[in-house]
């Protein structure tokens, strides 16, 4: 071939890769444009706004309890709380103090929640890469006559911290929650809400979710944070808490508020999506963007997963946080299971409520870092995103609930292979914040090695 020749065929290669740039280009401003008609369309008025996550550091547009203002005293000392083995000391079995934490069961690693299907205080041993090599440790056994044999260990997946100041109340079944003029659990008898000799109790101290369940799990999970805890005896941590507390009264519900706040600055605000929204249009691949299509418009997900935190929409009723769409309990056959599931826990709402039309409804979870976990479902009964879609997809209940019980919403949506793929690709990366590590500690006063510190997860972790 002759050099003119060439040079003819490179600048033709050129040109024709040129336009096909341009062709690409064109089609994520086409898809761009189309996502952002749809958005606007699904935020009742709002606009875009309507699912942007504010900076972690914007204190004042992070919803929160008038009675926990956030402060970067509280986020501070609520971080290494959160992250704390040493507060562990109130075990069944003291060979195991000092074990585990917070972060056990609600890690980075995982997108903030167990690696697990089941998560383990007490009573777990290991790590792995990501939380899943965690496991009961020999010689526990949830159904021991012996008390310092039995495990901590939650009867449903553990939920998320991340996004999680966007929702009133907390667990699957929303019992912890009693904010002043709060929505979701104002109308319950107090004698369900506040129920004497159980966790429950702590709603009398009238907070908000995340304050009540840090109150609560402090004791339920066996943890200590007051009267010669860590938190006493160690000079940085007292340092810490004079910071966030100048003038100090209950220090077991300070230390609580301080977990709230920190949880509370968890945000997923760096995810692609969240990049897009605040005009990043470039932020997406065709393929998360057409799967976001199907987010807002034909799949109809934005339906139940609205708001900053696509979980439930800020102020929402008990009829917009709990649905009932038959996801199957744990099953107590499988070897990652420990334990039996009892009536109350399969009612979900209506087990804590005791209203017979809340029987199976469970909280409506948020949808950022999905990713970073193989465990879905409130029975951990979904092991990928792809699983969920195509379960929701087919419209078919996994758990033999009445009809009448499940959400109207619930029905077949006739979405091809191709559809599936691209809602997967919106879910699993362009709702992926890449860098939740800026929310872990480096270390936390005490040098001990987290969110685990038994030999095992030492080992896993190299701390």
């Amino acid at each position: 071939m002759m050099k003119g020749q060439i040079f003819l065929v490179a600048a033709l290669g050129s040109l024709l890769s040129a336009c096909g740039d341009s062709n690409d280009t064109t089609e994520t401003e086409r898809l761009s444009a189309e996502l952002e008609t749809a958005v606007i369309a699904a935020s009742n008025g709002a606009g875009l706004e309507a699912f942007i996550l504010p900076d972690e550091t914007d204190f004042a547009s992070i919803p929160q309890d008038p009675n926990n203002p956030i402060t970067a005293e509280k986020v501070a000392l609520g971080q290494m709380l959160f992250h704390e083995t040493g507060l562990a000391t109130e075990g069944v079995n003291p060979g195991t103090n000092g074990t585990w934490s917070c972060a056990s069961c609600h890690h980075v690693a995982a997108g903030f929640k167990a690696g697990v299907k089941q998560g383990f205080g007490e009573g777990g041993s290991g790590f792995g890469m990501f939380g899943e090599g965690r496991v009961l440790a020999p010689g526990f056994d949830p159904a021991s006559a012996d008390p310092t044999l039995v495990p901590d260990l939650q009867p449903v997946a553990s939920t998320t911290v991340l996004n999680t100041a966007y929702q009133e109340v907390m667990l699957w079944n929303g019992q912890f929650g009693n904010v002043v003029g709060g929505l979701i659990n104002a109308g319950i008898d107090p004698l369900i809400l506040e129920a004497a000799g159980t966790p429950k109790a702590e709603n009398s101290r009238d907070l908000a979710g995340l304050e009540i369940q840090a109150v609560a799990g402090t004791g339920v999970h066996r943890l200590k944070t007051d009267t010669d805890s860590v938190l006493q005896t160690d000079l940085t941590y007292q340092a810490l808490f004079s910071a966030a507390f100048p003038v100090s009264t209950d220090e077991l519900e300070e230390a609580s508020k301080a977990i709230a706040a920190y949880e509370r600055t968890i945000l997923a605000n760096q995810a692609p999506f969240q990049l897009w929204l605040k005009g990043d249009e470039d932020a997406m691949a065709p393929n998360e963007l057409r799967g976001a299509l199907l987010f807002f418009g034909e799949a109809g997900c934005v339906a139940c997963h609205t708001g900053p935190a696509l979980s439930s929409p800020v102020g929402a009723t008990e009829d917009e946080m709990f649905f009932a769409i038959g996801f199957a309990d744990f099953d107590v056959n499988d070897p990652a299971i420990h334990g039996t599931v009892d009536l109350a826990t399969s009612k979900g709402r209506g087990g804590f409520t005791t209203d017979p039309a809340d029987d199976f409804k469970f909280k409506v979870p948020q949808l950022y870092n999905l990713a970073d976990t193989e465990v879905f479902g409130h029975g951990a009964s979904f092991s990928s995103v792809a699983d969920v879609i195509a379960y929701k997809n087919a419209g078919v209940r996994q758990k033999p609930i009445p009809t009448s019980q499940l959400d109207s919403r619930f029905v077949p949506l006739g979405l091809t292979s191709a559809e599936m793929s691209d809602l997967t690709a919106f879910l699993e990366t362009g709702l992926r914040d890449p860098n939740l590590q800026r929310y872990v500690p480096v270390a936390t006063p005490t040098g001990n090695c987290f969110p685990n510190a038994d030999a095992q997860s030492i080992a896993d972790l190299g701390c």
